[in-house]
């Protein structure tokens, strides 16, 4: 028989393997070129059944199972819940072939693409018990601590493997995969739009540490270079939306630290200075490295009008999810299903293949009907509700103050993807999602210490 020492170290250890484990599936999957083949999907997939065994494994040696249940949790379930019902109701396969002018004769809430659907659930599934992981691994301030130092290692290491495969010119992703568009390409990610949403959700971290005194000041060099290094890459990803986010970002990180302390003089102009530095710093290191690939972007002739003279142009694609929404309004097309019903509102006449509406709001509501805007009025309600909380939280020591900053990083970070999400497809890509979500369970974890530390103050604990 065990003793109880034997016991509690066996806990221990494997606390921490689930730890590392969770953290390893974040930084691999943006190497895995983003996480979005079946391959890397299925090794997602191995690892976290390995750590669902050994929370079990670790559950039963407690004795005890503990589970802190999250409105995002919800969320997650009611998608899975919808995209279930669509599946149940899906035609079953048939050998005939489909007229494209003719009304699909199947159930009104089934699936349009039930193979698509099958595999958005289980890449969802896969997705939320990461996330149900992170919200029980993420409780310590240690913990939060340790998250964010792996997370600067990921920004930092991504940006500067892009940075240097950009000015090589490599034609292959991370020097080893070859792809048809390297110009588009950034560091592990097919699509440089992609590589810059990964990045501005990691951009605030370190800025939001040094503005909100969340490390000690021998440290805010480290954390200064790191979110240079991170700036100047979304700049060179030549992605309009990262760019415009990033300066949301940099506008938002003073404004929103000032509004925390309405009641210390000088705060906004000091954050404001702070960050018109780091502003300036990413600048100077854009027009050190060449700047041209980013103003091109900007350019009338490579801007705007490129963008309304492609058949692929966002306009036409949003108007053509707008009349898929219309047509298919209580239970949508299916999820993961928006690529073959694209196909009947196609303008191209089937010469371009779209896959996605460029809009990640959009694409919920074609792929889920109104239940898909009533679960992201709900996400988005229960994110503004931890942000609150969290944002909420009195600066009375040095680890309330390093959770401070990081809940205005991550707050921050969270609200430049909610824009970029407006014209880009980020948190179809499964490495971008987990990321997402394991700010959101951060987020969560910070916003439920400040109200169990408020409440334990009101009753004088």
């Amino acid at each position: 028989m065990r003793s109880p020492s034997c016991e509690l170290a066996m806990i221990r250890t494997l606390d921490r393997v689930l730890w590392v484990g969770m953290l390893a599936a974040v930084f691999l999957a943006p190497w895995m070129f983003g996480a979005v083949e079946p391959w890397a999907v299925h090794g997602l997939t191995a690892l976290l059944l390995v750590l669902l065994a050994l929370w079990g494994i670790k559950a039963v040696l407690e004795r005890a199972v503990r589970v802190h249940v999250t409105p995002i949790h919800g969320v997650l379930a009611g998608a899975l819940l919808v995209a279930a019902l669509q599946l149940v109701r899906a035609p079953r396969p048939t050998s005939e072939p489909l007229d494209r002018g003719a009304p699909l004769a199947v159930s009104a809430a089934a699936s349009q693409d039930p193979s698509g659907t099958r595999q958005a659930m289980w890449r969802l599934a896969v997705l939320s018990g990461y996330f149900a992981l992170a919200v029980e691994l993420l409780r310590s301030t240690r913990r939060r601590a340790g998250a964010f130092v792996v997370l600067l290692l990921l920004g930092c290491s991504l940006a500067f493997v892009g940075v240097v495969q950009k000015l090589t010119a490599s034609p292959r992703l991370l020097w080893v995969r070859e792809v048809e568009t390297v110009e588009i390409a950034f560091g592990p990610f097919v699509n440089r739009n992609h590589a810059a949403g990964f990045l501005e959700m990691l951009f605030p971290l370190p800025v939001a540490a040094i503005l909100g005194g969340g490390v000690a000041r021998e440290r805010w060099g480290v954390c200064a270079i790191s979110a240079l290094i991170m700036g100047i890459a979304i700049a060179l990803t030549g992605s309009r939306g990262g760019v415009l986010v990033l300066g949301v970002e940099l506008l938002a990180l003073p404004l929103l630290w000032a509004a925390m302390n309405a009641r210390v003089r000088g705060s906004l102009r000091s954050g404001a200075l702070m960050v018109g530095l780091m502003s300036a710093g990413i600048v100077a290191g854009v027009l050190w490295i060449g700047a041209e690939p980013v103003v091109s972007r900007w350019r009338m002739t490579e801007g705007v009008e490129a963008t309304f003279a492609n058949p692929l142009d966002r306009p036409m694609i949003w108007r053509a999810t707008a009349a898929m929404i219309r047509d298919h309004f209580w239970w949508g097309v299916g999820l993961g299903a928006y690529p073959v019903a694209y196909t009947r509102y196609d303008r191209s006449a089937g010469v371009y293949r779209v896959e996605q509406a460029h809009n990640d709001y959009l694409q919920v509501m074609a792929e889920l009907g109104v239940w898909g805007a009533l679960l992201l009025m709900g996400l988005l309600l229960a994110i503004w509700r931890a942000m609150r909380r969290a944002l909420m939280r009195a600066a009375d020591s040095s680890a309330a103050r390093f959770e401070r900053a990081l809940a205005l990083g991550v707050t921050v970070a969270l609200l430049g993807m909610g824009i970029h999400s407006a014209f880009d497809f980020n948190l179809q890509v499964t490495a971008n999602a987990l990321l997402f979500l394991l700010l959101v369970a951060l987020l969560e974890n910070l916003g439920a210490r400040s109200a169990e530390h408020r409440f334990a103050k009101e009753m004088g604990v």
